[in-house]
């Protein structure tokens, strides 16, 4: 019936954010599901094929799937089953904010393989993508090196101009240290398109900030970037952008809002170039 409605709607904006989606089933491989078991590539087995060319903003955040009370599919796993809206704009797929720090729930830890997975997808079937919202992922990577350089493998061919990570947490298996600066440097290194970073509530230390604000500096493809820095804390802000000005050849200006916003504007080269002619004519005067 859901299917139906996706193929006939005329919705452009669907919004399902925090819903829970509880299925009961009897019979089949999906109701011997055990504990171990891959539950993504059953239920993706089962997927019948459909297309929907309406639905352009999909709100996801905080969406739950579980089978026979069995969390099933939340974040980054529902991304496959999406591949039939094939003219998305604005995809949520964040997790709800209140199961990562809950005790009666398990909270999510996204691997190496699903992180790898996830971008190899979204590169591959969401041509179209413009903007993402993932904020509270908790990822646990056991080779963050070889991991992040397939992301931005995946990255270099996606089209978003907006990425939004609020809350997120990135650290290695093993829990020697926190990871967001480097995650945070793959995505600004590889998103040729990107003009807005929002990530508040993304814990740095003043050192991270400044790995960050040199890779933007030095290997961002593009010419201005807006990023939202709330509650990522003032030395860390500092220290981002000092990175961002040293050398001269970016402007950082506040810009303010709820979200802490910095806009960082590369200075091009005639740019200067018409400043010092500004400054010849007036001594001229």
């Amino acid at each position: 019936m859901f299917l139906g409605f996706l193929q006939s709607t005329s919705v452009r904006d669907l919004v399902l954010a925090n819903c829970r989606l509880h299925l009961a089933i009897h019979g089949g491989r999906l109701s011997r599901l055990g504990r171990l078991d891959d539950s993504v590539a059953e239920m993706l087995s089962s997927l019948p094929d459909f297309v929907c060319t309406t639905v352009v903003f999909l709100r996801l955040g905080g969406f739950q799937v579980t089978v026979n009370d069995r969390m099933a599919l939340r974040g980054p796993h529902l991304l496959p089953f999406l591949r039939g809206f094939t003219h998305l704009s604005d995809l949520d797929l964040s997790l709800d904010k209140n199961s990562v720090s809950s005790t009666s729930s398990s909270p999510l830890f996204v691997d190496d393989k699903v992180l790898t997975a996830f971008f190899q997808t979204l590169s591959t079937s969401f041509r179209t993508l413009q903007s993402l919202k993932m904020s509270h992922w908790r990822i646990c990577l056991d080779d963050s090196d070889r991991t992040l350089r397939a992301v931005g493998r995946a990255l270099k061919t996606c089209s978003l101009s907006y990425l939004k990570v609020n809350g997120l947490g990135v650290s290695d298996s093993a829990h020697k240290g926190s990871l967001e600066h480097l995650f945070l440097q793959t995505v600004v290194a590889n998103l040729s398109y990107l003009s807005w970073l929002s990530m508040v509530g993304v814990s740095l230390t003043p050192g991270q900030s400044t790995a960050v604000g040199k890779c933007i500096r030095e290997r961002f493809p593009g010419t201005a970037l807006e990023v939202s820095a709330k509650d990522v804390g003032t030395e860390a802000v500092k220290a981002l952008v000092a990175a961002l000005e040293d050398g001269g050849k970016i402007e950082v200006m506040y810009v303010g809002g709820p979200s802490c916003n910095l806009r960082i504007q590369r200075i091009l080269k005639n740019q200067k170039l018409k400043g010092k002619f500004r400054r010849f004519t007036s001594l001229k005067e």
